[in-house]
């Protein structure tokens, strides 16, 4: 199994107002399935495009370590990384990712562009594109059809089935199942998780709290470009500890039960003037004058970044 760990990642866009700081001094450690949540500007996206470096100018990252299967894959120059990693070890579903596919080019005409680019040498291309889609649950007759002939659940599929041409060991999935349908929503879901049941390890970027519930071991809660938990998805839905992750939960809507919703009060700093101290402070309702003063540090549940931890004063002994 894949093992991932991103230790004390830092990246930055460096814009004609000043530095953004999306991703800073994130750190966490997984060998099974994780889903990453927030709201919409923590850093989500950028994370997982710094994992697969494709962050593009003028964001880039500037410290920290990414490693996978114990190899610094930061460190390796981007031929090797291409050569190597890219779609090969990691592969990445983009957001929106269904609206990229070339309109005037048959699916199997941009699968094997996808297979020139990457050098790739091995079984009979037409036999490996066909299984590729039976995998996500498709016919060999997709592969003859144009993009515009095919529904948003099938262009959807279609972009899994790419990513996992080369035979990835980790999935990055980012907001998959945005502008489907519910019912179409509940095919991707479920084939992500076959996908999963298979031996696939995958990171589920969304906002969307009850997808991570159904997919992911693991969560990590970003907000202001921090993770400010992490732990098992049991542990973190049953008791959240950030007041930022209880707020999330407490936002959404139960099928039984007559719990008013709630929302969090406030807006989400502004990432070009970070303030001293917790990031949330503003919008905590337990905010206390230490969290003002004194970004609050990662207090883990065990002794290294596998275990559970919370970037919180409340949970400080000091």
């Amino acid at each position: 199994m894949t093992r991932l760990e991103v230790s004390n990642l830092k990246a930055y866009y460096f814009t004609s107002k000043g530095v953004v700081k999306a991703v800073d001094d994130v750190t966490f450690s997984t060998n099974e399935s994780i889903g990453i949540a927030g709201e919409s500007g923590s850093g989500k996206s950028t994370l997982a495009l710094s994992i697969l470096r494709m962050l593009q100018p003028p964001g880039r990252v500037v410290d920290g370590k990414i490693m996978l299967d114990g190899i610094d894959i930061l460190a390796m120059d981007e031929h090797e990384f291409n050569a190597r990693i890219r779609w090969k070890r990691i592969a990445m579903v983009f957001q929106a990712a269904m609206n990229a596919l070339d309109p005037v080019y048959r699916v199997e005409e941009q699968m094997e562009e996808l297979l020139r680019y990457h050098d790739y040498v091995g079984d009979d291309v037409s036999t490996l594109l066909s299984n590729a889609v039976k995998q996500v649950g498709l016919g060999d007759d997709v592969l003859r059809r144009y993009p515009h002939e095919l529904s948003g659940g099938m262009k959807q599929r279609i972009v899994i089935a790419m990513a996992l041409l080369m035979k990835p060991s980790l999935l990055i999935a980012d907001e998959p199942t945005t502008a489907l349908d519910v019912l179409v929503q509940a095919q991707i879901i479920n084939l992500l998780k076959r996908l999963k049941r298979e031996g696939l390890m995958l990171m589920l970027i969304t906002h969307d709290l009850s997808i991570i519930a159904e997919v992911a071991d693991r969560i990590g809660i970003m907000y202001a470009g921090q993770m400010v938990e992490f732990g098992s998805t049991d542990q973190v839905y049953r008791e959240p500890r950030h007041p930022y992750t209880q707020a999330l939960l407490q936002s959404i809507p139960r099928l039984r039960g007559e719990k008013r919703l709630t929302y969090i009060k406030g807006s989400p700093i502004d990432l070009l003037n970070i303030p001293r101290g917790c990031r949330f402070y503003a919008r905590c309702p337990y905010a206390m004058d230490k969290c003002r003063e004194e970004d609050p540090p990662a207090l883990y549940d065990g002794g290294g970044n596998e275990y559970g931890y919370v970037r919180c004063w409340l949970y400080s002994r000091h």
